[in-house]
C-alpha cells in the first residue's frame, strides 16, 4: 500500500512539473522575430547580449544609405552589427524623393522590412505633431495644438489623440514624440508658440492628459516634451541652450503641475530638452548649469526622483546646438547624455554603441545605468504589446473611420476659430457691401501661393478677390487712398509659425512695413487674420476693428474660416494665451 502511494505521488508531481514548465515556455516576441525568448517579457531583456542591450537605448534616424552601406546592402546585416531598439523615420527624409500620396506606402514597406530584419521588436517613431495630414494628403488634417487649446474641450483633445494614434498605427508607427507639453508664456519664444495648447497650466494638464490617454489606448507610446519646460525663454534650443526662467516654486505650479498630471495618468515617455533650470539646479559644470539632457540633477533627481517618473526618458535630438560645447566632442556628449539619465538617445552616432560597449567591458562605466535604461525601454515595449503573440504591426483603418476622422477634425477646427474683436460688427461679410476684397499676405517672402485656397473659397462665395504679398508703406504708402477707394475690404494675413522659416517670428522688412500701411487704412475696412503666431494680432493690430486668430494655415483651416467670415457659424474659440 505504501509503495502504491509513493508511485501515485511521483506520477502526480511529474504532471505538476510538466504543466508548470509548459506554462512558462511561451514566446514573447512577434512572429517575425528570429529568436523566441522563453521567459517573462518583464525580465527577458536580461538574456540579451551586452551589445543588444546597448542597442535598446538607441533611436537611430533612419538613413537607407547608411543601413545599406554599413550592412553591405542588407538591413539584416546592419541590425546584426548595430541591433538598435528604435528607428525615427522622418517624413522629410522618406518624402524627399517620394510623392506625398505615395509616402504612406513607403512607410509601410520600410517598417515591414525593418521589423522583419530585427531580432527584437522595434519602436518606430516620428513627431507628426498635428497628425499625418500635413505630410500625406490621404490622411486627416488637424489644427495646431494651440487651436485645440482654443476649443477648451477635453472631448476634442481625446478625439485629437485618438485620430493621431489610429492613423499613425495604420502605417506601423508605435511611438510618437508628442505632445508638446510646454507652456508658451513668452510671446517672443519662437520654438513653442502654436505647438503648445496655451499658457494656462491647469487647462493644459487636462487637455494633454486626455490626448495622451487616447493615444496610448491605441498602443502608441506618447512623449511629453521638452522637460523641464520650454516657453519662458526666447532662445531656440536648435541654435543655443535655452533656459527655464521660473523659480522652482513657480515651476511646481505650472510646468511641474503639467508633468505630474501626465506622469500620474501613465504617460510612457518624456523628452528631455536642451534647457537649463537655474531655479532648481545647484551643480555647475565648468561654471555653467548643464541642460537637462546632460544633467543628472534634473533627470535622475527631479524627474525620476521627485516626480517619480518610471517610464522612458528620451533625449531631444543630439544634432542640436543646445547640447553642444559642454564636452570635448559629439561622442563624449552622447556618453554624458546617457549617463545623465536619458534612457533612449535620439539620433546618436553609431560610434556611441561601440564606445559604450568598450567602456563597460573595460569596467570604465557601470552597467547598472544601462540595465536601468533597458528595463524601462523593455517595459514600454511590453505595455505597447510588442511581445504579444498576436501583435499586429499595422492596424489598418476603414474608409468609414477616415470619414469619421474628417468630420471630427472639421468640428475641432471650426470650434478653434477665435474672434478677438469685431468693432461695429464688420462680420459677417456679404457681397452687397464688401464685394471687392484685397488679400495681403504679411510675410518676409512671397507666400501668396499658400493662401490660394482662401482666395478660391471667397471667390466661390461671390466675392471679387485680389491677392498680393505685402504692402510696404515706403513703397506703396502713396497708393493707400487709391486702394481704399478701389476695395471694400482689406484682409491682412499673418503667417508666422515655428521653424517655418527658421528664426524669430517677429516682423522685419516689408512685412513690418506692411503693418504700417495696414494701420493707416480706414479701420472699418480692415480685417486681420493670424494663421499661426497669435501675438501679431494681439500686438501689432490691436486697434484694428476686426481680428481673428486661426492658428493653422492648412487648406482645410482656410476654407472653414471663410465659412465663419460669411456667417456660416458662430465663432466660439477662446484665446488660449494671455495678451502681452
Amino acid at each position: 500500500m505504501i509503495m502504491l502511494l509513493k508511485i501515485i505521488l511521483v506520477i502526480f508531481l511529474s504532471f505538476v512539473i510538466l504543466g508548470f514548465n509548459s506554462c512558462q515556455n511561451h514566446p514573447v516576441l512577434p512572429k517575425n522575430a528570429q529568436n523566441e525568448l522563453t521567459v517573462s517579457p518583464d525580465t527577458a531583456w536580461k538574456s540579451l547580449t551586452l551589445r543588444e542591450k546597448i542597442g535598446q537605448v538607441v533611436c537611430l534616424g533612419y538613413d537607407k544609405n547608411q543601413i545599406q552601406g554599413v550592412g553591405n546592402g542588407s538591413a539584416d546585416t546592419f541590425l546584426n552589427k548595430y541591433p538598435v531598439g528604435a528607428m525615427f523615420l522622418a517624413n522629410w527624409v522618406l518624402g524627399n524623393s517620394t510623392p506625398p500620396d505615395s509616402l504612406s506606402q513607403l512607410y509601410i514597406k520600410t517598417i515591414g522590412e525593418l521589423a522583419k530584419a530585427s531580432k527584437t521588436p522595434l519602436l518606430f517613431s516620428e513627431d507628426f505633431e498635428t497628425g499625418m495630414g500635413n505630410a500625406m494628403p490621404n490622411f486627416t488634417l488637424l489644427p495646431a495644438e494651440m487651436g485645440l487649446g482654443a476649443t477648451q474641450s477635453i472631448q476634442y483633445a481625446h478625439w485629437y489623440g485618438d485620430m493621431v494614434a489610429s492613423e499613425l498605427r495604420s502605417i506601423g508607427l508605435n511611438w510618437i514624440l508628442n505632445p508638446v507639453a510646454d507652456l508658451n508664456m513668452n510671446p517672443f519664444n519662437h520654438l513653442v508658440n502654436v505647438r503648445s495648447v496655451g499658457d494656462h497650466p491647469e487647462k493644459a494638464a487636462k487637455m494633454l492628459s486626455s490626448q495622451v490617454i487616447a493615444m496610448q489606448k491605441h498602443h502608441l507610446a506618447a512623449t511629453a516634451k521638452h522637460f523641464p519646460g520650454d516657453g519662458t525663454d526666447f532662445i531656440n534650443q536648435h541654435f543655443c541652450t535655452s533656459q527655464m526662467k521660473l523659480s522652482y516654486s513657480e515651476w511646481q505650479k505650472t510646468f511641474g503641475l503639467v508633468y505630474k498630471q501626465l506622469i500620474d495618468d501613465g504617460i510612457m515617455a518624456i523628452m528631455a530638452g536642451h534647457i537649463t533650470f537655474p531655479g532648481y539646479q545647484k551643480e555647475l559644470w565648468n561654471g555653467e548649469y548643464l541642460p537637462a539632457t546632460l544633467s543628472p540633477e534634473l533627470l535622475k533627481g527631479l524627474l525620476k526622483g521627485t516626480l517619480g517618473f518610471g517610464g522612458v526618458i528620451v533625449s531631444d535630438a543630439l544634432n542640436m546646438a543646445g547640447i553642444a560645447g559642454y564636452f570635448p566632442n559629439q561622442l563624449e556628449t552622447e556618453i554624458a547624455c546617457f549617463n545623465a539619465g536619458c534612457d533612449i538617445l535620439l539620433w546618436p552616432s553609431l560610434e556611441f554603441m561601440d564606445t559604450l560597449e568598450a567602456r563597460i567591458v573595460r569596467k570604465e562605466m557601470d552597467e547598472d545605468r544601462l540595465n536601468d535604461a533597458v528595463s524601462r525601454v523593455w517595459n514600454m515595449k511590453r505595455k505597447l504589446g510588442l511581445f504579444d503573440k498576436g501583435y499586429q504591426i499595422f492596424d489598418t483603418l476603414s474608409k468609414e473611420e477616415f470619414q469619421d476622422h474628417s468630420a471630427k477634425a472639421t468640428e475641432i477646427t471650426q470650434k478653434s476659430m477665435t474672434l478677438l474683436s469685431d468693432k461695429n460688427n464688420l462680420l459677417p461679410l456679404d457681397t452687397s457691401s464688401s464685394k471687392k476684397i484685397l488679400l495681403c499676405v504679411v510675410s518676409g517672402g512671397d507666400q501668396q501661393v499658400t493662401f490660394i485656397p482662401f482666395k478660391e473659397a471667397l471667390t466661390a462665395k461671390g466675392f471679387e478677390v485680389d491677392i498680393r504679398s505685402n504692402l510696404s508703406f515706403f513703397t506703396h504708402g502713396h497708393e493707400l487712398n487709391q486702394l481704399s477707394a478701389t476695395y471694400d475690404k482689406f484682409i491682412f494675413i499673418f503667417n508666422s509659425n515655428p521653424a517655418n522659416p527658421w528664426g524669430s517670428l517677429d516682423l522685419r522688412g516689408d512685412g513690418a512695413l506692411t503693418v504700417w500701411s495696414a494701420n493707416k487704412l480706414p479701420h472699418e475696412k480692415v480685417i486681420s487674420i493670424a494663421f499661426g503666431n497669435p501675438y501679431e494680432n494681439l500686438g501689432y493690430m490691436q486697434r484694428t476693428w476686426c481680428r481673428i486668430n486661426c492658428y493653422s494655415a492648412d487648406k482645410q483651416s482656410q476654407k472653414i474660416l471663410v465659412d465663419g467670415i460669411i456667417g456660416g457659424y458662430e465663432f466660439t474659440g477662446v484665446l488660449p494665451v494671455r495678451v502681452p
